[in-house]
């Protein structure tokens, strides 16, 4: 085996840190580890719809130059806020 380049190493610890950050992202921000089904087909269907969330929501973090906490606590604050708007509408 020859021995990698300092270029090499860094380039290869880049992409371990990115998987890492994005396999994190979809445990906190998607819920991948919540699946509570039992057969191999109901997980694998878990993990693909995980996954297509997750690609949507990076989507939407890269064009709207957020983090993706700050989606969640958007999508909290939308629905209290419209929460809030229709009980004062209907008193």
């Amino acid at each position: 085996m020859e021995d990698p380049s300092c270029e090499r190493i860094t380039k290869i610890t880049k992409a371990r840190w990115s998987i890492e950050v994005d396999h994190r992202e979809l445990k906190q921000t998607c819920g991948i580890e919540r699946c509570q089904a039992r057969t191999g087909r109901a997980q694998r269907n878990h993990i693909c719809l995980v996954i297509l969330a997750w690609r949507d929501k990076h989507k939407r973090r890269i064009s709207e130059k957020i983090t993706f906490y700050n989606q969640d606590s958007n999508v909290v604050k939308d629905g209290v806020s419209n929460s809030i708007k229709r009980i004062l509408l209907t008193t």
